[in-house]
């Protein structure tokens, strides 16, 4: 499957076997629980906050094989909502969503039931 990520100007391919699917529905699943941790201290919510970034660097990094330079990049060149709308657009687009979808544009006439 090809997924352009415009941010970084490149189209990676990215097969969505079972393994890569997991580490979808797993970086889904860490992020969502290192976002929804309300009851903690100041510091156990920085360290959370820290954890969270380093968890979308590497999915995507893993998920993309990007090179070391492009890692860099984007823990240098890019804001936390960068990276954060990077990994949910690859997410989606391996789960099967259209960028039209992931923009929220569906076509016209589309039957939601289908």
């Amino acid at each position: 499957m090809k997924i352009h990520v415009a941010k970084l100007d490149k189209t990676f391919e990215v097969k969505p076997t079972n393994k890569v699917i997991r580490s979808v529905y797993q970086f889904q699943y860490d992020a969502s629980k290192l976002s929804s941790i309300t009851d903690t201290t100041n510091i156990e919510a920085y360290v959370n906050a820290i954890k969270l970034i380093d968890l979308i660097e590497n999915f995507l990094t893993q998920t993309l094989c990007l090179s070391k330079a492009e890692a860099k990049k984007l823990d240098e060149d890019f804001e936390q909502d960068d990276i954060s709308e990077m990994a949910n657009y690859v997410c989606g687009r391996l789960l099967g969503m259209s960028d039209e979808d992931i923009k929220g544009n569906k076509p016209k006439g589309t039957d939601p039931k289908k």
